[in-house]
């Protein structure tokens, strides 16, 4: 229901926007929150469901923060003079964030079920 409510929101917000314009933020949300989960779960063993759940969820959190922050929102759509964040693409830095924390909790994993313990 949250996520609904916030789509329809961006959505209000973004009415004006060209829908081509659109598809970049959108991948650039999915590339920080699903590609390293991804990636991680078909090839390293280690990657743990905590793990996961916690990259993807902060990927998800850098990325839309960042896109937000970005002149793409801030300058274009808000309205402000200057965007606090350069870039357009929060892509190059949500998912190395996303890699490193899947990686950083699931190496400290210590709970029975990551461990294997039945």
């Amino acid at each position: 229901m949250a996520l609904g409510v916030i789509a329809i929101l961006l959505g209000i917000a973004f009415e004006r926007q060209n829908i081509a314009y659109m598809v970049g933020p959108a991948f650039s949300v999915a590339v920080g929150a699903n590609f390293p989960p991804l990636i991680l779960s078909m090839y390293w063993g280690g990657l743990t469901t905590r793990g996961a759940v916690a990259g993807s969820t902060l990927g998800l959190i850098a990325a839309v923060v960042l896109l937000v922050l970005s002149p793409r929102v801030w300058v274009s759509v808000i309205g402000y003079k200057e965007a606090i964040f350069p870039y357009n693409a929060p892509a190059p830095f949500s998912m190395p964030l996303a890699f490193f924390v899947s990686w950083l909790v699931s190496v400290l994993d210590r709970s029975p079920k990551a461990r294997g313990v039945k």
